[in-house]
């Protein structure tokens, strides 16, 4: 219960939450739930119905995330009738809880790279690509190029495709300054660059750096924590390994070494 008492925040999505909250409760933490981002479908669904209904055409799906597996099966659902893709297309993930997110589709990944980042994926994924096959990418509208931008450098026939909007959650803007100035929280965690952007960008204006106290600012992995360096934003951990439970596990240690 390395966590007990701690009031722990977390900015993640509304529909994401509930597995970093019920992690923080496991090691005797308290949960506050804010979402910072909001996700939501694309408006126009006709570039992804096409794409949809070429799916047997291409050679790979690359996932990067539980949104983009999650909006890309609702709208094969909608096309098909099923969450079913041809057995000639194989699956690429960025990590284990990606890959976790496909089981209720009946699906398993077929590439998963030993570090949990798009950099470690797209180098084990140009080992085992040929040159001229077809690759999908269903993402986010604020996904990052590094995946499609080296693939094509090699050669490879590379299709992004935009399934889901990452917005700006507004309605927790007064509750978050009121808790950073309250000092009501003990730790405060990213999982994304959005996340941390939204932070900065809902706080903008306000004196919130004058209240920072004895807050640990917690990041889940190198790009994240790349984005808080950018906008001056405290970095006091980073996981090993680049998951909820890592960065948990990482807050855990940094306050062993406050005691």
């Amino acid at each position: 219960m390395e966590l007990k008492g701690k009031r722990i925040l977390v900015t993640r999505a509304k529909a994401q939450a509930s597995a970093l909250s019920l992690q923080i409760e496991k090691y005797g933490g308290i949960p506050v739930e804010m979402p910072l981002i909001t996700c939501k479908a694309v408006k126009d669904k006709t570039i992804i119905h096409k794409e949809l209904r070429l799916l047997h055409t291409y050679q790979w799906l690359i996932f990067t995330s539980k949104n983009g597996i999650d909006f890309f099966f609702e709208e094969l659902n909608l096309v098909n009738g099923s969450s079913n893709i041809p057995p000639t297309c194989k699956i690429a993930v960025v990590g284990e809880k990606t890959e976790n997110a496909l089981a209720p589709y009946g699906l398993k990944a077929d590439l998963i790279p030993e570090l949990y980042v798009a950099e470690s994926l797209v180098d084990c994924l140009l080992n085992v690509l040929i040159e001229g096959e077809r690759v999908l990418i269903p993402r986010g509208n604020l996904a990052r190029d590094i995946i499609p931008k080296r693939l094509r450098e090699n050669e490879i026939k590379v299709t992004e495709l935009d399934v889901y909007e990452t917005v700006i959650e507004t309605n927790s803007k007064d509750e978050l300054y009121r808790a950073i100035k309250n000092q009501e929280l003990d730790v405060v965690t990213f999982t994304s660059s959005s996340t941390v952007e939204n932070f900065v960008q809902l706080l903008k204006g306000s004196d919130w750096r004058n209240y920072l106290g004895n807050i640990i600012f917690a990041s889940i992995g190198p790009i994240t924590t790349k984005t808080m360096k950018k906008h001056h934003v405290p970095v006091h951990t980073e996981p090993s390994e680049y998951t909820i439970n890592g960065m948990l596990i990482s807050v855990m240690d940094k306050l062993k070494e406050e005691k």
